[in-house]
Parts: C-alpha cells; sequence; structure tokens
C-alpha cells in the first residue's frame, strides 16, 4: 500500500512538471532528406490499417508501398514465439518442443513481414520502423536479419533527428569540443560508465571484463551500484552500461526498472538526467520491452530515453542468460572499441556468438539510431 500512494504522488507530480515549451527547429523530415541521412541503408516502416499490416519501403528518395497481409495471424505467431523462447530459455517443459515451436515461429514472422519486401531491402543495413505490438519482436533473430545491422525505432521522424543530432560530432547541450559521435559510431572514450548490480549474477563480472578493454572506464559494482550514484555518473557520459535485473511493468510501464544495489532504477529516475548518455545499453531481462498505448504511443525504459535525447540504446526485449549475456557484451564493446556503429557492433557480436549464447542473447535489439 505505501509503494502504491507513493507511487501516486510521483505520477501527480509529473503532471504538474514544467515542459520544455514550442521547438521551432522540430520538424519532420520531408522524403529527400530522410533518403539523404539514410545514406546505404533503407527503411522499413511498418503499419496497420483495418486490421491489416502494410509496408513503406524509403530508399533513394522514392517510397513503395506492399501489402503484408492480416495482422491477426503475425501478432498470434508473436505471442508463441515469446512463449517458447521464454519456455526454452528457463528450460520449462520439452526443450525439443520449444526448440520446434521457435524455430516454427521465427520461419513464419520472417515469411509474413520480410520477404513480401525482400526484393526492396536486399541484405543492406536496415532502419526499422515497427507498430504496434510487433516492437516487442526479437528482430535479430529472423533468419533475413541474422548479422545485418539494424536498428529499431519508434517513428521515422525520431530516428532522423536522433542521427541529424550526431552527425556533425557534436551532442547538443553540451561544450564545444566535447565530441561524443563521430558518424555513425559512438566514441567510448569519452567517460564510459559501467554500472554492476548485484541482481543479476555475472553483472560484475561483465563490467571488469569491458572495463579492461576501454581504458578511463568507470565501474560501479556491487553494494556502490546505487541509484543515486548510477544517476549522477551516467548524466553527461558519453557511454553507459547497466547490467542489473530488469522487470517490465504491465500495470504501469514508467515504474519499470533496473534492479540496483539500494532498489529500483525506474524510468521516472532515468528521466531526471539532465544529459543522459548518447549510447546506453541496458543488459538485463525484459528491458527492451515496451507497452503499446493508443496511437502507437510507446512506453517503458527505451522510449523515455530514445525521448530524453538518447542517440542509441542496446536492450532486450525477453528473457535472458547471465553467462550468455557476459560473453555477448563483452565482444559488442570489442566491436565498439574497433570503430563499429552499435547496431553493427551487435549485429556481429550475435553471429559470431556460439549456439547457446546465440540462443540466450538474441532477443537483444538496437534501437534509435545506432
Amino acid at each position: 500500500r505505501r509503494a502504491r500512494a507513493v507511487e501516486t504522488q510521483v505520477r501527480r507530480r509529473t503532471w504538474r512538471a514544467p515542459g520544455s515549451g514550442p521547438d521551432g527547429q522540430r520538424r519532420d523530415p520531408s522524403v529527400r532528406a530522410l533518403s539523404d541521412a539514410l545514406g546505404d541503408r533503407v527503411l522499413l516502416e511498418l503499419l496497420a490499417v483495418d486490421g491489416a499490416l502494410h509496408a513503406l519501403v524509403v530508399d533513394r528518395g522514392r517510397v513503395r508501398h506492399r501489402r503484408l497481409g492480416p495482422l491477426a495471424p503475425v501478432v498470434g505467431e508473436l505471442d508463441a514465439l515469446r512463449f517458447a523462447l521464454r519456455r526454452l530459455l528457463l528450460r520449462r517443459g520439452n526443450d525439443a518442443a520449444a526448440t520446434a515451436s521457435a524455430a516454427h515461429g521465427l520461419a513464419a514472422l520472417d515469411a509474413a513481414l520480410l520477404a513480401p519486401v525482400a526484393d526492396l531491402i536486399g541484405d543492406r543495413r536496415l532502419v526499422l520502423v515497427p507498430t504496434g505490438a510487433l516492437h516487442a519482436l526479437p528482430w535479430p533473430m529472423l533468419p533475413r536479419l541474422h548479422g545485418r545491422p539494424v536498428c529499431v525505432t519508434p517513428s521515422a521522424t525520431l530516428w532522423w533527428r536522433a542521427q541529424a543530432a550526431g552527425a556533425d560530432g557534436s551532442r547538443p547541450g553540451r561544450p564545444d569540443g566535447d565530441r561524443l559521435v563521430l558518424g555513425d559510431r559512438l566514441v567510448l572514450g569519452d567517460r564510459l560508465v559501467l554500472v554492476a548490480a548485484p541482481s543479476a549474477l555475472q553483472a560484475q563480472d561483465e563490467a571488469r571484463e569491458i572495463a579492461a578493454r576501454v581504458p578511463g572506464a568507470r565501474v560501479l559494482a556491487g553494494e556502490r551500484a546505487r541509484v543515486p550514484d548510477a544517476l549522477a555518473a551516467l548524466d553527461g557520459a558519453g557511454t553507459g552500461h547497466i547490467a542489473a535485473h530488469g522487470e517490465f511493468r504491465t500495470d504501469n510501464p514508467l515504474f519499470s526498472f533496473l534492479m540496483l544495489a539500494d532498489g529500483p532504477l525506474t524510468v521516472y529516475d532515468l528521466s531526471a538526467m539532465r544529459r543522459p548518455p548518447a549510447l546506453l545499453v541496458l543488459s538485463g531481462c525484459d528491458t527492451g520491452q515496451p507497452a503499446v498505448r493508443p496511437g502507437d504511443e510507446l512506453m517503458g525504459l527505451v522510449a523515455a530515453l530514445l525521448g530524453m535525447g538518447t542517440r542509441a540504446v542496446i536492450a532486450s526485449t525477453g528473457t535472458v542468460l547471465d553467462g550468455a549475456t557476459r560473453a555477448l557484451m563483452t565482444d559488442v564493446y570489442a566491436h565498439l572499441e574497433a570503430g563499429r556503429s552499435p547496431a553493427d557492433a551487435l549485429a556481429r557480436a550475435q553471429a559470431a556468438a556460439d549456439e547457446s549464447v546465440r540462443a540466450s542473447t538474441a532477443s537483444f535489439v538496437c534501437f534509435g539510431a545506432g
């Protein structure tokens, strides 16, 4: 009862928080401007109209339309896939049956969503704008996307703004010369902060292995991984990494949290940062899981961070295993250190992982302008 009373107070305070006011610079891009920003990428937007799925593909100044088919069977396949993956990872029931169910679901979703536009997207880097429940799909698991750099974003406009913000190597709101972004890649050397909470078994080892690769990285591990200290360290950092148990709140997505040493780090807490990291890696279960409200409004950790100005978020849309996640993340940072973009680093790490790591971490997705 006390927790619910405090949550009610938090919500009411946010209703009275001052807004930023109208921004005359916030405009929607033209097709040409969007195409210029895409470069050699291709944008695929999925939308639902009267129970049917449609695809819009933006490439080289043109927009092409394809009708994909009814929405309901696709959502049903996604629900079955998520159930099978969770059962498989948690070793509940028949592993063979769960494996077969997951393989069937992935093939069916690939055929329904990507096969009809395969000739338009080819094998190029992809910016993907899902609709509704499809935001929760573990996109890197689909056969046509395995090993391909994919950025998942709530809207084409949000991706374009985030891409434009980092195109000149600067970050809005930062002093001149404090360069966080160079082209498509994020600079790890500009204050990498690693938060490793005791709620995840291998979080501290994960953080220390990553820090050993990046000179100057700051680590808050174990009992030092407290909410106030983590927020203070992450505010203004170039890259942030939080390894912790995550939980998605279906009753109120803005109270979804990562469990740190002294309690939950919620969406409301993260929104208090003045300058969130350009790249934030959320290494835990369900950290990328959204709630979808009418009008395709997304609520959750990732949506809040992208709305605050974080350029890219790597997070999981489902259950992941500690040991496999530790191995994947170490490899992701090796690619980031080599100058790869977040989407490319994640795709390469997932493609190179052995079968056990791949199956246990394939739900990690790069969101935003990675």
